[in-house]
């Protein structure tokens, strides 16, 4: 999965299906981080029972307040994915029901300060 920002206006896009020509916004690829390196844990911590994962981000919850908090949770799988918006005051976490015959393989997190954060589902 891949994950892009425009530098004219910071919105974030995820990519479905890559275009032939190039786009008049400048969206930038973003690079995930896998390890764990500030103060505030961003790692999406993952637990699953049967088809659900719950998602909470960081083994201590991250903060979600006006100035600094998680924009997305993202579960890919291997058909696609699912894609849970938050907001200021929501909790840091999400629940996801696996469609049939599906796999989850990863899941993002967004934070609107220090960015995309991934943590690989065995």
């Amino acid at each position: 999965m891949e994950f892009y920002k425009c530098g004219s206006c910071q919105s974030i896009a995820l990519e479905v299906i890559a275009g032939e020509d190039a786009c008049e916004k400048s969206f930038g690829k973003l690079d995930s981080n896998c390890v764990e390196a500030s103060n505030e844990k961003h790692l999406p911590a993952v637990e699953r029972d049967g088809d659900t994962i719950t998602v909470t981000v960081g083994s201590v919850e991250h903060p979600m307040l006006e100035e600094h908090y998680i924009m997305f949770i993202y579960l890919e799988t291997c058909c696609g994915g699912i894609l849970k918006k938050l907001k200021p005051n929501d909790a840091p976490k999400a629940v996801f029901q696996v469609p049939k015959g599906e796999t989850p393989k990863a899941v993002y997190e967004y934070c609107n300060i220090h960015g995309l954060w991934k943590t690989e589902i065995a």
